[in-house]
């Protein structure tokens, strides 16, 4: 259990990456505080999980919300060790001149916004304790440019890489560590419907140099070691996990 006694907060825990997080870090001794705004399907998630779990419903691009939820963690656990900032969400491809300020403002908010406000919210509390972990999620997009028209949001997820760095140099001098993976193509909702397709799956699955597409599992297990004390020394990283599709 390389978690035992750890407390870890993880947004948009309800599916996806999120949900599979919080199993694994249960599973390996964590108390986990699990944000997200669907709190009917966050709830039977948490129930789901054999460990200690805290639902919270929070729109977590909302300051009232997050200082909320991050006090409701502090009156239950008492500090925040781990912080996995995994709330995100990609657009429909667009051609940039066609899209609307209202489309990016989304972008921009649920994807970098979100991490700024709950990695504002608990640095405090990192650096009282002289110890803390947080995990941006961004995105192979965010490293390299593909032919698909997304481009406002392969910018918002280099901002998130870019942040990450920012924030371990700050905070280097707490003992904070930050660090940022980029998944590739992993089964989400987003997904769902081109998954649906035997057709799309199996063009999908090719264009991935290991033949398949990931799942949240294997982004789950990367965040867990990063989240970990073997990785005491890494900080202001990104770690690649995407089946070689950014090098193909």
């Amino acid at each position: 259990m390389i978690l035992k006694d750890k407390i870890a907060l993880v947004t948009g825990a309800s599916r996806g990456i999120g949900e599979a997080t919080a199993r694994v870090f249960a599973k390996n001794g964590a108390k986990v505080a699990m944000l997200a705004r669907d709190f009917e399907r966050l709830r039977s998630v948490a129930s789901s999980i054999d460990g200690d779990t805290l639902p919270i419903k929070a729109d977590v691009t909302d300051e009232k919300d997050v200082q909320a939820a991050v006090n409701t963690v502090l009156k239950k656990y008492d500090r925040i060790d781990v912080l996995v900032n995994n709330v995100g969400y990609i657009n429909d491809p667009t051609p940039f001149h066609m899209m609307h300020d209202e489309d990016w403002d989304m972008l921009i908010n649920i994807n970098l916004v979100s991490t700024l406000r709950m990695t504002r919210a608990v640095l405090p509390i990192m650096m009282n304790q002289k110890n803390g972990c947080i995990i941006n999620i961004s995105s192979v997009a965010g490293i390299k440019a593909y032919r698909i028209p997304l481009s406002v949001y392969n910018t918002v997820k280099a901002g998130v890489i870019m942040f990450t760095k920012s924030i371990a140099l700050e905070y280097a001098q707490y003992n904070i560590r930050c660090n940022c993976i980029c998944p590739g193509t992993v089964r989400s909702k987003f997904l769902e419907p081109y998954l649906e397709d035997a057709e799309a799956r199996e063009e999908l699955s090719k264009l991935q140099p290991l033949g398949s597409i990931g799942e949240p599992e294997d982004v789950a297990n990367a965040i867990l070691y990063l989240a970990s004390d073997s990785a005491r020394w890494v900080t202001g990283t990104m770690l690649i996990i995407d089946g070689g599709l950014s090098i193909a």
